[in-house]
């Protein structure tokens, strides 16, 4: 036998197989893939029945985080006829420290740009507290104050915890 009978041979027996052997893999590959998609679904599908509740959980309790911080629920909650603006402006940024640590674990559950929004609403009601705080005497009566906080946040056409507010319901509804 020579050379060229033994190649012709050769290629003859492995392109068939050669051929049935890419057939098998794309066929195999296709079914592989096809069944980590569906399994990966099923995951997403199991998850998200799993974290939705905690998710809206987290939306609501973000939201009741800016309404607590807003200036109206502040006065309301600390407000005492014997305290002076010094300790009423104290009180109010302790209590938006305590309800922001409160409930600071709920950024796993928001967008960044959700959770960036929360922070700056309340990074924006601190700043008005002293804002307002430094034009009034420290041991003054905390009634001009308080007024001049509602009045003050009342004259901001975009207030920043509205802006949130919304923000955190559009995604929340966005979830449902």
């Amino acid at each position: 036998m020579n050379w060229q009978s033994i190649i012709e041979q050769t290629i003859a027996m492995l392109l068939p197989m050669a051929i049935v052997f890419l057939f098998v893999y794309y066929m195999l590959k296709s079914f592989f893939d096809q069944f980590n998609r569906q399994r990966k679904q099923e995951l997403r599908v199991r998850y998200s029945k799993e974290t939705l509740p905690l998710r809206l959980q987290a939306y609501e309790r973000i939201v009741l985080l800016l309404e607590r911080i807003k200036p109206e629920s502040l006065v309301m909650r600390l407000s005492k006829p014997e305290l002076k603006t010094v300790e009423l402006q104290r009180a109010m940024l302790e209590s938006i420290r305590n309800e922001f640590d409160h409930n600071l674990s709920q950024q796993i559950y928001l967008s960044d740009e959700a959770w960036r929004m929360v922070e700056a609403a309340r990074h924006s009601m601190m700043q008005l507290l002293s804002a307002t705080a430094d034009e009034h005497a420290p041991d003054s009566p905390y009634m001009e104050y308080a007024t001049d906080i509602l009045d003050e946040f009342s004259s901001i056409s975009d207030d920043p915890l509205t802006m949130a507010i919304r923000f955190v319901q559009k995604e929340a509804k966005e979830l449902m």
